[in-house]
């Protein structure tokens, strides 16, 4: 019967809305390394390329060394080796911090600038391109826990089209492909769940806001799908939620659950119209069997409560008050003709006491 459906479709729903919450990537906590060590390296002559066609640097220090290849030591033990160009790294040329990060590519007075490849002490890697010494461009950033960015890059942020890929961990499988915009999902894009299920809409600051589509996998709603919009990773607004087994709602929504005005038709045609409230059937609505018997009136938690109108479909009609479905309090039952045939007090859908 529609009313205890309508209570397990608001369950369903309370779960999706655990589902589909998903924290941050674990590149944010390496952006954030990364935005530290690669920030550019102090100007400094004396260094050395290997694999370069340019002569060896001077061995004197005090003289600007321009189109020839060296090898620096800081104090603290990073070095340089690589190709010179008016007393400044340009070329080709290999990073070592003491840290125990290495970056390997190609810079312009003094920056990261080209094609480059930036590992971290902890296996971290960057391969990709680099502007004014810092990731901009297509490039991949891999993590060694084997999640895995690939896409675009801007000011050393995930900005523009990629695809993230988590590995071993809660979200092991999952993937994202659309646009980002400072390290956040935003825009356009898809998350495929490795368990089956799959989003497919919009995107700001790395949360379900906008249009989408939410299609559920393998599991106690496999093949239920909601359509309409979204706020911060829930349900809100107007939407279509559509079960495997026929049933659907079309309605207003809050915090993942139904609330408002909307109609939930059953897949045997039983149908509510009316008002919603977290998830159930609450306040004014009308429910039509498909045997052709209506209730008009009020409702509290998906079941007839109040004052009442239900009409059956050989033209008897019941007036007055309900209580948990049933026929509770002061009411009338007329015949098809409309003369009473009962009236009085109710309890449990039985007659007490009254005029018959």
């Amino acid at each position: 019967m529609l009313l205890e459906d309508l209570g397990k479709g608001s369950a369903r729903i309370r779960t999706m809305g655990r589902v589909m919450l998903k924290p941050r990537s674990t590149i944010a906590s390496a952006a954030v390394i990364l935005a530290t060590v690669l920030m550019p390296a102090v100007v400094l002559p004396n260094m050395t390329a290997a694999q370069s066609q340019l002569p060896q640097c001077p061995a004197d220090t005090k003289v600007p060394w321009t189109n020839c290849q060296g090898t620096y030591t800081f104090p603290n033990g990073s070095k340089y080796v690589g190709e010179f160009k008016g007393g400044k790294r340009n070329g080709k040329g290999t990073d070592t911090f003491a840290s125990g990060d290495k970056y390997v590519g190609e810079f312009k007075d003094d920056k990261r600038n080209g094609q480059g490849t930036y590992t971290l002490a902890n296996g971290d890697k960057y391969v990709g391109e680099y502007k004014d010494g810092k990731r901009n461009g297509q490039g991949t950033f891999t993590i060694t826990s084997g999640d895995k960015y690939v896409g675009e890059f801007k000011d050393d942020k995930r900005n523009g089209q990629g695809a993230y890929t988590f590995g071993p961990g809660p979200w092991n499988g999952d993937k994202y492909v659309g646009e980002w915009k400072d390290d956040k999902k935003s825009g356009q894009g898809t998350y495929t769940y490795a368990n089956g299920e799959k989003y497919v809409g919009e995107y700001k600051d790395d949360k379900k806001n906008g249009q989408g589509t939410y299609t559920f996998g393998p599991g106690p709603w496999n093949g239920d799908k909601y359509v309409g919009e979204f706020k911060s990773d829930k349900f809100s607004g107007l939407g279509t939620y559509t079960s495997a087994n026929g049933d659907k709602y079309v309605g207003e929504w809050k915090d993942g659950k139904r609330n408002g005005q909307g109609t939930y038709t059953l897949a045997n045609d039983d149908k509510y119209v009316g008002e919603f409230k977290d998830g159930n059937a609450n306040g004014q609505g009308a429910f039509t069997f498909a045997s052709g018997d209506k209730y008009v009136g009020e409702f509290k938690d998906s079941n007839r409560n109040g004052q009442g109108t239900f009409t059956f479909a050989n033209g008897d009609k019941y007036v007055g008050q309900f209580k948990d479905g049933k026929y509770d309090g002061k009411g009338i039952l007329y015949a098809p003709d409309g003369t009473i045939k009962q009236s009085g007090t109710w309890k449990e859908d039985k007659f007490l006491e009254g005029t018959k």
